[in-house]
């Protein structure tokens, strides 16, 4: 546990005096023990959940999200880490999520929205002086202000996704949206992507737009223009990433009760409802690594995912959400989202390279242990807290207090906790520089690869880092046995990036965040191909950020990189696919 980090990014703060690890430690714990009274729990359950809870994080197994750490136990007490709020086709209901966004962002959420209910550009509206609508892009606009005022005000910048359905009449200027670097700084950006749409990108077909409002049909367009332009977007600035509705909807236990679920959270791991809630937390694999690193002590993992879920479901509890209709949906579904961190660290300790056949096996055991047993403690707690309210409606035989609880989230903040990789990335580089905490930003290295260089080629670690800077991985001192396991960010093909998204998804409930690196010198038609082999595979989005496409990057690695090449238009996007 890196105390440093957990005090400067998560403790409390009134005035001079700074929270102490030990007391931010017991200050979680306890609020969320505390639930136990409210399902008739003495005071010896209190005491004895409030232990278990400190000792995931004393033992670095789990960690519940920055909300959870900096919230629970405070007068704000708002524990969740993301929403999704609802946008519909009327001026004032507009203003109504607006104010809920804000909300939301005060108390450190991240929020998500389906911009397809929004009338297109120029679009009929009652005001007889008005020349039109002015289309979904110029609300996100405003969306994007407010969090910037908002986030002047508060401790954390907030954090939005917008989502356009593929087949809304503004679907090219929503795609350009952040073509201008800078431009919605606050928004990631999705198309919404159904299946009959990708098979028409892949028979060169055309498809229809059509408007929110009934009968009106705006004009037909090929698939692959927009494709085109999608995947040139990605290429140039990172946004916007796709959303698969339809592989979202087959996994969605509720889809027959509530209809379809639209959109995400900001990062693209939690699939909600509007006024839905989500808390988040991870497991740290690498803690669960035998003492003679033959191994997982799959039992020690067991169970604990089983306490992991009861403290996230404790959260839905504890938490003091920024209105009735969140409090209303977050309870009604119980929706968790345990995820997982130091996966690259664990495949580096058993020797095991990241884009490997034997790593995707690890995933398949790993995914099952972990879902079956999180699963198991949702049934168990339903026996004990009684099944979530829409659980009749989830067509799941047992009853269940949770109508889904794993995902794969980015954990940038509780990975530098943990000491760990973040979520099921492989490790950035040898050596690299992250843009937190200082103005500089902090410098890493690689210590696994320090120490072997410091025991195989007998250096100083100043020596051993002074290489790492300068040779890359496979030219260093090192036996090819020992280098294998190596495999940095940038080195890693990106189907095997896909593939790694692909097979962690078969086990996970909500979906899968992860970043797809592209190496600087790609071209568009590599974005198309990792978008496509996304949905072949069963992927329910999928983003991608090519090295060096944004103004700032948050993680750079030391060595120099070329200047970008200008997109290669390939018969993959222009014609045969």
């Amino acid at each position: 546990m890196n105390s440093e980090v957990l005090t400067a990014k998560l403790a409390r703060r009134e005035g001079r005096q700074v929270e102490s690890a030990e007391e931010l430690l017991h200050r979680v714990s306890g609020a969320l023990g505390e639930v136990e009274r409210r399902y008739g729990g003495d005071e010896a359950a209190v005491r004895r959940w409030t232990a278990r809870y400190r000792a995931l994080m004393e033992e670095n197994r789990f960690w519940p999200s920055g909300r959870i750490l900096n919230n629970s136990g405070t007068r704000q007490g708002q524990l969740a880490s993301c929403f999704v709020l609802p946008l519909s086709d009327d001026f004032g209901s507009v203003f109504d999520t607006l104010k809920s966004a804000a909300g939301c962002h005060r108390s450190g959420g991240g929020t998500g929205f389906d911009l397809t209910p929004l009338r297109e550009r120029g679009a009929p509206i009652s005001t007889a002086e008005a020349g039109g609508a002015s289309g979904p892009v110029s609300w996100l606009r405003l969306f994007d202000a407010e969090t910037h005022v908002v986030a002047q005000g508060g401790k954390m910048r907030g954090a939005n996704l917008a989502s356009l359905s593929v087949r809304h009449p503004d679907i090219m200027e929503f795609i350009d949206a952040k073509r201008v670097v800078g431009r919605l700084h606050n928004f990631n950006i999705s198309v919404a992507m159904d299946d009959a749409f990708m098979r028409a990108v892949e028979a060169r077909e055309e498809i229809e737009l059509v408007g929110p409002v009934p009968g009106r049909k705006a004009r037909r367009i090929a698939a692959t223009e927009i494709w085109q332009r999608v995947c040139e977007n990605a290429w140039r600035t990172g946004d916007p990433g796709v959303l698969f509705v339809d592989a979202i909807n087959r996994a969605n236990p509720l889809l027959d009760h509530l209809g379809p679920i639209r959109t995400t959270n900001p990062c693209g791991e939690q699939t909600l409802y509007p006024y839905e809630a989500s808390n988040l937390g991870s497991l740290n694999l690498a803690a669960f690594l035998l003492p003679d690193r033959s191994g997982i002590d799959w039992e020690l993992l067991r169970e604990t995912v089983g306490d992991a879920v009861r403290l996230l479901d404790s959260a839905i509890d504890a938490s003091r959400y920024p209105e009735p209709r969140i409090t209303e949906m977050a309870r009604a579904n119980r929706r968790l989202g345990l995820g997982v961190m130091g996966y690259a660290d664990l495949l580096i300790a058993l020797g095991v390279r990241y884009d490997s056949e034997d790593a995707l096996g690890l995933i398949d055991r790993l995914g099952g242990v972990i879902r079956d047993s999180a699963w198991q403690a949702s049934e168990a707690l339903a026996q004990e807290r009684g099944a979530y309210p829409n659980w009749p409606h989830s067509g799941r035989p047992t009853p269940a207090r949770n109508c889904a609880i794993t995902t794969i989230a980015p954990t940038g903040t509780i990975s530098m906790v943990a000491g760990c990789s973040s979520g099921i990335e492989p490790r950035f580089a040898p050596v690299w520089n992250k843009d937190v905490l200082r103005s500089d930003g902090v410098s890493y290295a690689d210590e696994d690869l320090v120490g072997e260089l410091q025991q195989h080629a007998g250096l100083e670690r100043g020596e051993a880092l002074e290489l790492l800077r300068h040779k890359p991985v496979d030219e260093l001192p090192l036996p090819a046995h020992v280098t294998a396991p190596y495999r940095y960010a940038h080195e890693i093909p990106a189907t095997w990036h896909v593939r790694t998204v692909a097979r962690w998804q078969m086990y996970t409930d909500n979906a899968v965040s992860k970043t797809v690196n592209l190496p600087q010198a790609c071209g568009a038609d590599d974005v198309s191909d990792a978008f496509l082999e996304a949905w072949r595979l069963g992927c329910k989005g999928l983003s991608v950020y090519r090295e060096g496409s944004r103004d700032r990057d948050l993680l750079t690695a030391s060595h120099v990189t070329r200047e970008p090449e200008p997109p290669r238009q390939s018969k993959r996007l222009t014609g045969e696919l």
